[in-house]
């Protein structure tokens, strides 16, 4: 036992720092930097964006659904909360599963991942209409809409952006001198091996 505890402790704290860096990743990718939102230059391109960053970021967006919810429960329905944050950790844990064991057929096929969310879905509501905390589910969907669409209309692709284009454009350039400087030397080589053989084949003309 006391072999193993530092050992366990360790890992722990490992799994612990990686979670922190993943969240880190995660906040630093869903708003990095101001260059990062811009506004489109039409509707078509405000639409095209929208829908775009719905399917990239529709984790962080059902985050900030989520924890909203989780707040305007914390008053006068904490029974409530504490069973979503429950079914929260089910949820996880269901994800975590699917990670871990991406080729089984009984968590691809037994539990979908359509039917695991349908299933989480009905139980969030009947828990909210069972607690009378319907209202609360539509605070927080009008208070995070407008974050959500904000972000989905203003948030620019990191390649478009002008630091990435910057560095794409160096790379590509040093990528090309590089080349260059291989065929001049490839070219030098070519000259200094067929130099003798001009001059040997001079000399035998001369003789």
């Amino acid at each position: 036992m006391s072999a193993d505890g530092p050992g366990a402790v360790r890992r722990a704290l490992d799994r612990a720092g990686a979670s922190l860096r993943g969240g880190r990743r995660a906040l630093a990718r869903f708003a990095p930097r101001p260059s990062a939102f811009s506004a489109a230059p039409d509707a078509e391109a405000a639409a095209v964006r929208a829908v775009r960053n719905l399917r990239t970021f529709r984790a962080h967006y059902a985050v900030i659904q989520w924890a909203l919810l989780l707040a305007s429960l914390a008053p006068r329905h904490r029974a409530s909360m504490l069973f979503l944050m429950a079914a929260s950790k089910g949820l996880l844990l269901y994800g975590a599963l699917l990670r871990a064991f991406p080729a089984s057929a009984l968590l691809r096929r037994l539990l979908d991942r359509r039917l695991v969310a349908a299933v989480f879905v009905a139980l969030v509501l009947a828990d909210l209409a069972a607690a009378g905390a319907l209202p609360n589910l539509l605070f927080a969907l009008a208070a995070g809409a407008p974050v959500v669409l904000l972000h989905a209309a203003f948030r620019v692709r990191d390649d478009l952006e002008p630091g990435a284009a910057a560095s794409a454009d160096n790379g590509a350039g040093g990528e090309e001198e590089e080349a260059t400087g291989v065929v001049v030397e490839k070219k030098e080589d070519g000259d200094m091996e067929t130099g003798p053989t001009r001059r040997s084949a001079t000399a035998a003309a001369k003789s």
